[in-house]
């Protein structure tokens, strides 16, 4: 990342890459990875800045969770994969969490896959979803983007959107039914593979006037990373030099396994060097270092050659900025190769273990030769450092890797406790569903987020039948974001995360209840954004609330006479939402969850005929008001993008309201009004068939 009010080519800000490119359009999902996570930082800036959110979460309150709330229903997908040591945390259920639930390993990739309606945007980093990942360690990233008319390799796009895939799987621990959770995650990777072929380019051909890149995925089962640049590294001679910057490296003293597989990299004949970039400390009053590195790595270099040498520099770092950057650079008179992501110089991150953790980066290669611009700027994108004099003094101490501490003060959770998911019907009973692929240890015991109580345990359990599944009943307003699990052995508490079955059974937020009609009115007539037209309402309810009135005296004698009330003006304004409802259904619709969002939500089609029920002043008006609203429906043309639903699904969602509408009106009512019964009759039957 660049320094303070400094530019740098090669350097920016991670955040920036959340934030939709100028013609994007239209978020549609975003799907990410991840080791350590945090909740509110994924949820109040990432996915602030990928859903385009006006309001501040700190500043705005109940706006900013009416906004979220309404663009949230707008996309496919939102979901974070994060290895199960850190999979927890209070969050919103409109966004999924899903936890890597590795034994021997850890999900270590840093992947996010941004798509808008024309853009796809891939950003693969060696920065966690946190706070320190983004704003203040040295970390680095890169960003591959997918439009109509790019030049990126969709290889790329379709090696990332099968890695994630199958890493996903392992946040279900045997097979069985995905979870709701997983089937919207691959849901989405299927749409982002859908994109068309002129979104980007086939593999690039060597030689090319380009930079070409690679994706270097590293999991059990896979070509080390190794392997895959020496696929990638083109003909007319090996690298002469080796460049490695990590913050972590295998702790040992004998064979450092990384180490000797760079050296078999480059040429065996010849001068070759290997450069490693390393933080290091002043010993206070001693002319000595502590080098944060083994010494097996300067061991590693091949013995009976002159012409090889091994150095270490030392990265030159902002105060407070941590090294948590990693990468490889490969170079030799003609050729560079820069890779970059979440691979540390271990075994582990490398794929040179059984036990290979899940990794992502990607590979930059230039011919220096045909476009030396673009290798400058490359270079730019390693760190620079000074050269440790060889003669210096040096301690030895290589920090603790990351993933050896992965653990923390938190047990994992069993096996046996598979999925937990919110359910809510329609008549608003709430249940959880917890689903049980085996027999859990002895005493366990679930407890809410935020309380000490218990909510389900094994006796519990034993009482049902020990079924695979169980449903039950959970009774505050508030979805839970997960459960803490504790059982008679374990140390410390395991969490449980909670997805929703359905976006669509979770509650609209307090403040988009029972609108009057008034609000719907000027919400549905109004250019500006929901949130900004109930800001207005809310603070107008406010003032009256304080003041016993609206806040301000009425002067003008015309004003201080209520027409709102008047059918006339009534029918008028009415009509305007009417026909501004109408255009909101008619413009495309990318999800069942934005089609139920613009008929069932809060201020949809059922809010507004649910309005104008409650507030009419007779049946006659009542009746009158339903049927121009059943009118309005059935003058919509459902227009349709690719990508969207199609019209006939949303028509058939209009004929189902507008049958509700007629069932609606109590037909017995009106029948001394024989006109505007007949009217009515005429219109349901036209408007029905």
């Amino acid at each position: 990342m660049a320094r303070k009010n400094e530019k740098r080519a090669g350097y920016g800000k991670i955040l920036d890459a959340w934030v939709a490119p100028e013609g994007a359009g239209q978020p549609v999902g975003c799907v990410a990875t991840s080791f350590t996570f945090s909740p509110v930082f994924f949820e109040e800036e990432c996915l602030g800045r990928f859903l385009q959110l006006e309001t501040d979460p700190g500043e705005d309150g109940p706006l900013y969770l009416v906004e979220r709330e309404e663009k949230l229903r707008q996309v496919v997908c939102a979901a974070v994969l994060a290895d199960q040591h850190h999979c927890k945390g209070s969050r919103s259920l409109r966004w999924d969490l899903m936890p890597a639930r590795l034994r021997d390993r850890v999900l270590h990739a840093k992947i996010s896959v941004l798509h808008w309606t024309q853009w796809v945007r891939v950003i693969v980093a060696s920065a966690n979803l946190t706070e320190d990942g983004y704003r203040r360690n040295q970390e680095v990233f890169g960003v591959l983007d997918f439009t109509p008319g790019g030049e990126v390799p969709l290889a790329c796009l379709t090696q990332i959107v099968q890695f994630l895939r199958h890493a996903a799987s392992y946040s279900q621990v045997v097979a069985e039914p995905p979870s709701p959770a997983l089937t919207r995650w691959n849901g989405f990777l299927e749409r982002v593979a859908r994109i068309r072929g002129d979104w980007g380019t086939g593999d690039g051909q060597r030689g090319s006037k380009g930079v070409q890149v690679h994706a270097v995925l590293a999991e059990a089962g896979r070509p080390s990373v190794f392997e895959r640049l020496f696929e990638f590294w083109p003909g007319g001679g090996p690298p002469t030099e080796a460049r490695v910057v990590s913050p972590f490296f295998d702790r040992t003293d004998g064979r450092n396994r990384p180490a000797q597989e760079v050296w078999n990299v480059l040429r065996r004949r010849g001068e070759a060097d290997v450069h490693y970039y390393v933080t290091a400390e002043d010993i206070p009053g001693e002319e000595m270092l502590f080098v944060h590195a083994p010494e097996s790595l300067k061991l590693a270099q091949p013995t009976g050659r002159r012409d090889l040498r091994t150095k270490f520099y030392r990265i030159d770092l902002e105060v407070n900025r941590p090294l948590h950057a990693k990468g490889i650079w490969l170079e030799n008179d003609r050729w560079a190769l820069h890779m970059i992501g979440s691979s540390n110089f271990t075994s582990a991150g490398l794929g040179l273990t059984p036990h290979t953790n899940i990794e992502a980066n990607l590979a930059y290669c230039v011919d220096k030769r045909r476009n030396f611009k673009s290798y400058q700027l490359l270079k730019k994108t390693f760190l620079e450092g000074d050269l440790i004099d060889p003669k210096c003094s040096i301690k030895w101490q290589p920090r603790s890797d990351e993933d050896g501490d992965s653990e923390g003060e938190d047990a994992v959770l069993p096996d046996a406790f598979g999925s937990a998911v919110y359910h809510c019907d329609e008549k608003q009973r709430a249940t959880v569903s917890l689903t049980f692929t085996g027999t859990p240890p002895p005493g366990w015991v679930l407890m809410a987020e935020d309380d000490d109580e218990n909510f389900f345990s094994e006796r519990d359990w034993h009482h049902q039948g020990s079924p695979g599944e169980v449903s039950v009943p959970w009774r505050t307003s508030r979805p839970p974001s997960g459960f803490w699990v504790r059982w008679e052995s374990s140390v410390g508490l395991a969490w449980w995360p909670v997805n929703v079955a359905s976006p669509a059974a979770l509650p609209p937020p307090q403040e988009l209840r029972n609108l009057p009609l008034e609000v719907l009115i000027d919400i549905l007539t109004s250019a500006r954004p929901l949130h900004r037209v109930l800001g207005d309402y809310l603070g107008r309810k406010n003032i009256a609330a304080s003041t016993g009135g609206d806040g301000h005296p009425v002067v003008d004698p015309h004003k201080r006479v209520d027409t709102s009330q008047f059918l006339l003006q009534r029918t008028r304004r009415v009509s305007g939402a009417l026909n501004a409802l109408r255009e909101r259904i008619e413009r495309p619709a990318t999800t069942e969850e934005s089609l139920h969002w613009r008929f069932r939500g809060p201020v949809g089609v059922t809010a507004l005929a649910e309005a104008l029920i409650r507030e009419a002043r007779s049946e006659e008006e009542k009746a009158f008001l339903l049927s121009e609203l059943a009118l309005e429906l059935a003058r919509a043309r459902p227009q349709a993008v690719p990508g969207s639903l199609s019209p006939d699904r949303v028509r058939r969602e209009i004929k189902g309201l507008v049958a509700e509408l007629r069932n609606s009106i109590p037909t017995g009512a009106l029948e001394e009004v024989e006109n505007l019964r007949r009217y009515l009759d005429n219109v349901f039957e036209k408007i029905l068939k």
